[in-house]
């Protein structure tokens, strides 16, 4: 069984991500929740957020999870054309804050139902990271979405 590692801040059930890679051109990479290439783009403009992991569906911040920062605490991710950037491992622990922060606040136990299931894959992706878990706990993600 495949296990999610991509998760939309916006909305964790959403599964379509996309990366912009920099260069002179803006090359995409589309990816599913499981972190899988399912198509690669190549368009002549370079407008968007370069070297951002973003949901397809909504345009939201995405956290990858599952990913242990190298040497310096950078997460490295890299384009179709081979070519790898690094961006700091603090700023994909916010987006997981921020996706927290927003499963902590849903109010409706149908709403805390619906996701229930891409919380589940939250927090078995990220079982073996502290850094991860420890945000996840301090929330009281497990406590909210057991009852729910």
């Amino acid at each position: 069984m495949l296990s999610r590692r991509l998760f939309c801040v916006a909305d964790p059930t959403h599964a379509d991500f996309g990366w912009a890679a920099e260069s002179r051109f803006l090359h995409i990479r589309k990816y599913d929740a499981c972190g899988n290439t399912t198509k690669d783009w190549t368009f002549p403009v370079a407008d968007t957020a370069v070297g951002e992991i973003t949901c397809s569906v909504c345009g939201a911040p995405a956290y990858l999870a599952g990913v242990q920062p190298k040497a310096g605490g950078q997460v490295v991710a890299c384009d179709f054309l081979g070519r790898c950037q690094a961006g700091p491992a603090d700023a994909n622990l916010a987006r997981l804050d921020a996706l927290c922060r927003r499963l902590a606040e849903v109010p409706y136990p149908v709403e805390r139902a619906r996701i229930a299931s891409a919380v589940a894959a939250l927090m078995a992706a990220v079982a073996h990271d502290p850094a991860a878990a420890a945000l996840l706990a301090a929330h009281k993600i497990a406590d909210i979405y057991a009852a729910g």
